[in-house]
């Protein structure tokens, strides 16, 4: 018996989105699109982070990044600060226009685990708050 294709990757390439350790990602905001660095705490999150999209079933939309975000607020951030300060202005834009979908996203997030490790994993040049 063979394994089926990883949904993943079924995800990441009907949704066009750049491998995990590109050097940059692609943020879209409707037409807009903007390069963006892609930092390794982004590099060491994104997995977990796309998962938990197949796992919840929120979208790769405006709308689905900032369930995603209230989501993982509840169930438990990515442990890095620069991943809580990339997330809260989706969560304060959800809080705003979308109250009622962020606050059960976040109340779902409260009864579930995320695939986040509980602690940072990796020391890099770019997590150092003294660079020489």
């Amino acid at each position: 018996m063979t394994a089926g294709p990883d949904p993943l990757e079924i995800l990441r390439q009907t949704h066009r989105l750049e491998r995990p350790d590109a050097a940059q990602w692609t943020f879209r905001l409707g037409r807009m699109r903007f390069r963006l660095p892609n930092f390794a705490w982004r590099q060491a999150a994104i997995d977990a982070h796309d998962r938990h999209h197949l796992l919840t079933g929120y979208p790769l939309t405006m709308v689905g990044e900032i369930q995603l975000a209230a989501w993982e607020w509840g169930a438990g951030r990515y442990p890095d600060w620069r991943a809580t300060l990339f997330c809260s202005p989706l969560i304060l834009a959800g809080m705003l226009a979308l109250p009622r979908r962020t606050w059960r996203a976040y109340a779902a997030g409260r009864r579930a685990e995320s695939l986040y490790p509980r602690k940072r994993l990796y020391r890099d040049k770019d997590s150092s708050p003294h660079r020489p």
